[in-house]
């Protein structure tokens, strides 16, 4: 029993030797610091092409379909009047990335569109389908197609809905 005792005595005697030591020879190391990023998101419309019209009406003194805000986040689209179901206009639009940053479309935002205009489909090509990054400085296309629905029965006059992208940092 003896031989025993002194046996489990050296080995906890080594383990607490081993400990000590290792407290001896160790260090604790802190790292500070601070990372600082820097750049800018503007990705906004910078142009309205040659829109394409089937079936559409002008009417006198409103001549303007599409028009880019101020702030060039917003396009505001002014349908008058498609005359017949299947008729559409198409409108390309030309986005820029102004900033700093490379964005990625995230998803695009309708308002104005309600029940009462329910005979116009809005449909997207372009930028629209792609997952495609747009770096700083560089343009991408894309076309918007306003359509009297062929299922609708009722009337498309007097459209009036606004168009937002909205982009996210592409990775």
């Amino acid at each position: 029993m003896k031989k025993q005792n002194i046996a489990i005595i050296g080995v906890i005697a080594f383990v607490l030797a081993v400990a000590v030591g290792y407290a001896l020879f160790s260090e604790t190391l802190n790292v500070n610091g601070t990372a600082t990023a820097k750049g800018n998101f503007d990705v906004e419309f910078t142009e309205v092409g040659n829109i394409n019209k089937v079936g559409y009406t002008d009417v006198e003194g409103t001549n303007d379909i599409a028009v880019i805000s101020a702030d060039k986040n917003t396009l505001t689209v002014k349908v008058n009047k498609l005359d017949y179901p299947g008729a559409y206009v198409e409108i390309p639009v030309t986005i820029t990335n102004k900033g700093s940053v490379p964005a990625k479309l995230k998803d695009i935002t309708e308002t104005g569109l309600t029940q009462a205009n329910r005979a116009v489909k809005v449909t997207y090509t372009g930028i629209a389908a792609s997952d495609a990054a747009i770096n700083q400085n560089e343009t991408q296309s894309m076309t918007i197609k306003v359509e009297w629905d062929k299922d609708v029965n009722t009337s498309s006059e007097n459209v009036e809905f606004k168009i937002q992208l909205n982009y996210e940092q592409a990775q």
